[in-house]
């Protein structure tokens, strides 16, 4: 038993100390794995559990003005990370390779602009926790689905993990993505709470945009790992953002499927 924990140990240190960035050691949250371990444990156990039992004999809470303010600022902050991402890697620093693009880890400008860049990313992957709170508190607990619960605590651990060993580089094509498909999305909420006869045709658009999300991000992962030997990107993450791409793609077309494809015949 000694030996198993002092090997536990062992590998801790050396891939959560040793081996990490350590530009962003000091960064809220990115110290130690144990404050978001926390916080996801919290999660979890609050909109599976403690929030469903809390909500049973009560009322539904009005949210609608604060989910409204919710939505506009993902929405502002979605826009301003993707255009600063879109602007510097492709206009300004044009350096962007498709096919492999390696993470910068200096101390210069450039490096530590990319990797804040992806803090910011991760900070909002937290804040995205949110949604499914909401949900728990407007007793819509059917929306806490499993797609939404685990693409939900994925995006936190993937992005957590990326900032400790691939801040930016090619895993930077995820965050230019996710930040374009959740400004829409967030602007499709909120004007929705309004009762916009657009939203089914939005909602439906929505979900192509997200499957096309994931079906370039397969590519864009799996080209390289599979294609391109010489490319100095961790093959491990290259293998891991393509087989979630792959993952989520299969979760997000079963979903396309049951809800707009049978639903159709049905009708």
């Amino acid at each position: 038993m000694t030996l198993v924990l002092e090997r536990m140990y062992d590998v801790y240190r050396e891939y959560m100390l040793e081996r990490r960035d350590m530009r962003s050691v000091n960064l809220p949250l990115l110290g130690s794995p144990w404050p978001l371990m926390l916080l996801l444990g919290t999660y979890l156990y609050v909109v599976l559990h403690a929030g469903p039992r809390f909500m049973a004999q009560r009322k539904a809470y009005d949210l609608r003005r604060v989910i409204r303010v919710y939505n506009l600022a993902q929405v502002l902050i979605n826009s301003v990370l993707f255009m600063w991402i879109v602007i510097k890697i492709f206009f300004v620093y044009r350096d962007y390779n498709f096919s492999c693009q390696v993470c910068k880890y200096t101390n210069d400008f450039r490096g530590l602009e990319e990797m804040y860049l992806s803090y910011s990313y991760f900070l909002l992957k937290v804040l995205d926790l949110a949604d499914t709170v909401f949900f728990v508190l407007r007793k819509k607990q059917s929306h806490v689905s499993f797609l939404h619960v685990y693409h939900h605590t994925l995006m936190v651990v993937g992005s957590y993990f990326g900032m400790l060993y691939v801040p930016g580089g090619h895993a930077i094509m995820l965050g230019i993505w996710n930040t374009l498909v959740h400004a829409v999305m967030y602007l499709y909420y909120f004007l929705s709470s309004y009762g916009s006869q657009y939203s089914a045709w939005w909602k439906q658009h929505l979900t192509r945009m997200q499957l096309l999300q994931f079906i370039h991000l397969a590519f864009h992962f799996g080209i390289p790992l599979f294609f391109n030997r010489e490319c100095k990107f961790p093959r491990f993450w290259m293998g891991v953002g393509f087989l979630q791409a792959l993952f989520i793609l299969a979760l997000f077309m079963d979903f396309y499927i049951k809800s707009y494809i049978v639903k159709r015949k049905k009708q």
